[in-house]
């Protein structure tokens, strides 16, 4: 399944692109039925490259992830390698690609989440994790615009 979010942030790329791999998450917003608040984004090892780690941190837990791809500041693409959230057991890949493309109005960003769920009813299980996979990106965009404008 696959999750595509998108928005404008009057931003430039460059301005935008440091959010992506650094950033904490500071806005109100609310979150209910177990889905995990963002807290910050970080790159352990301070380099972004094909290769590096890339952690999300929530209120529930850490996602650690592997960048596959890197193209400052346009294109960049992560897989997870290993969680510690309580969903991690139903989940058998989770893929993530963020494009940027500049407008007349400043920054287009989009977020597409693929998601593969495992074990019993795994397609009931992706259509929930839509659902709280969609107020995340709309979270985290509420952020970055909020650090970037």
């Amino acid at each position: 399944m696959k999750i595509r979010t998108s928005t404008v942030i009057r931003a430039s790329c460059d301005r935008l692109w440091p959010l992506l791999t650094n950033s904490q998450m500071t806005a109100p917003g609310y979150f209910c039925l177990g889905v995990p608040r963002p807290v910050a984004c970080e790159l352990p090892g301070a380099a972004g490259r094909v290769g590096a780690e890339r952690r999300c941190i929530s209120d529930r837990g850490t996602v650690t992830q592997v960048i596959t791809d890197w193209q400052p500041p346009h294109l960049l693409r992560f897989r997870m390698v290993s969680t510690d959230h309580s969903w991690g057991r139903c989940v058998d890949s989770i893929e993530e690609e963020f494009k940027l493309e500049t407008t007349p109005f400043g920054t287009q960003i989009t977020r597409v989440t693929s998601i593969t769920a495992r074990g019993f009813l795994p397609s009931v299980k992706e259509g929930l994790f839509y659902f709280g996979l969609k107020r995340v990106h709309l979270f985290v965009f509420k952020n970055w615009r909020s650090q970037a404008e």
